[in-house]
């Protein structure tokens, strides 16, 4: 049981992060390119895709789905928290020492 409270709270993190790493990316971009507002299904979403809805979706380990624009702004704060503290999505390996590209990698990197 600890084990799965423990997943499920990697997840979590995960989630948060990678929505995190999204707000801020948008934020860099929206710096260097005339105000544009980011669009949740062209800029977000995308990246909610491939880092965080292998847990992140209805049915699956993690406590709360980020599939829907309406389902993720509930989080936005916890995850650009999350995500800008590394601890989501979960990826353990220091990324400035070794082997820098890994298959499947989740992490955002910011």
């Amino acid at each position: 049981m600890a084990d799965h409270r423990r997943r499920v709270t990697v997840c979590i993190a995960a989630g948060v992060l990678a929505l995190a790493g999204i707000l801020a990316a948008a934020g860099r971009v929206a710096a260097e390119e005339p105000a544009r507002t980011p669009v949740f299904t062209k800029d977000i979403a995308p990246i909610l895709q491939e880092k965080c809805q292998a847990c992140h979706r209805p049915g699956y380990i993690a406590p709360m789905s980020l599939v829907t624009f309406e389902e993720t702004r509930l989080w936005a704060r916890s995850i650009k928290a999350r995500v800008a503290s590394r601890q989501m999505p979960p990826w353990h390996i220091d990324p400035s020492v070794g082997i820098q590209r890994f298959k499947n990698d989740r992490s955002v990197r910011l």
